[in-house]
């Protein structure tokens, strides 16, 4: 309860305890996962049986640098990659934290547009969908731009990981993703009902196997691409 309190009456205060939990989390020896669910170990294991050269992830909707992260645990293993969050004080965060990663303060969607950002005292629910009343802290407009022009000048051989977490906008994430896909050999999206589950394994057809769940989030491997860099 005095925790809710706080949050609810200092939103301020947040970003004092996600500096340290970054700082304590980067000072630290490396756990064994950062994610929500062990989502991370499953990544790094599935990930290190390629050949993974010139290859970077991409987690949209990155929310914090190390807690609750898809891809800190890469980060750590020595693997780099490009960041979007459109949360100001969170980007910050990987510009101090994560310099090897290329970090965008911009949204994601299928189209291109100037759009309005709620953040939400709990930053992990923030959404450019709606604010969320009870929990609202601030609004914010910024850049939103579709995965495939976000990435046209990032050099890469390919994709190993393409996270998407973007509360309320999976669908049209990936839809602006189209063209990255299939150079993408893991891809994670989060769904929100079953419908959108079975919506996302037609989009992204044949070529695209669901091979794990995790919670609310489903992991698909490229066939192609993982056969073409699969370690003998």
């Amino acid at each position: 309860m005095i925790r809710k309190w706080l949050v609810n009456s200092f939103p301020s205060l947040g970003k004092y305890k996600r500096f340290f939990v970054a700082l304590r989390d980067v000072l630290l020896p490396v756990k064994s996962s950062y994610s929500q669910h062990g989502e991370d170990v499953f990544i790094l294991e599935t990930l290190e049986r390629h050949n993974l050269k010139d290859s970077i992830y991409v987690d949209i909707g990155a929310n914090h640098p190390t807690d609750i992260s898809n891809t800190y645990l890469l980060y750590r293993h020595g693997l780099n990659g490009l960041i979007i969050e459109p949360n100001p004080e969170l980007i910050s965060l990987f510009f101090k934290f994560r310099s090897r990663d290329i970090a965008l303060p911009i949204g994601c969607s299928n189209t291109a547009s100037l759009s309005k950002f709620n953040i939400s005292k709990t930053p992990v629910v923030s959404s450019f969908i709606s604010a969320r009343e009870h929990n609202f802290y601030k609004s914010i407009y910024v850049p939103v731009l579709p995965v495939d022009v976000a990435l046209k000048s990032i050099d890469r051989a390919f994709i190993s990981l393409l996270s998407i977490d973007v509360e309320g906008l999976n669908s049209e994430v990936l839809k602006g993703a189209a063209g990255t896909l299939p150079n993408t050999l893991l891809l994670c999206v989060e769904y929100d009902n079953d419908a959108e589950k079975v919506s996302f394994i037609e989009f992204l057809g044949q070529d695209f196997v669901l091979t794990k769940e995790f919670g609310c989030n489903l992991f698909f491997i490229n066939k192609n691409l993982s056969e073409r860099y699969l370690l003998n």
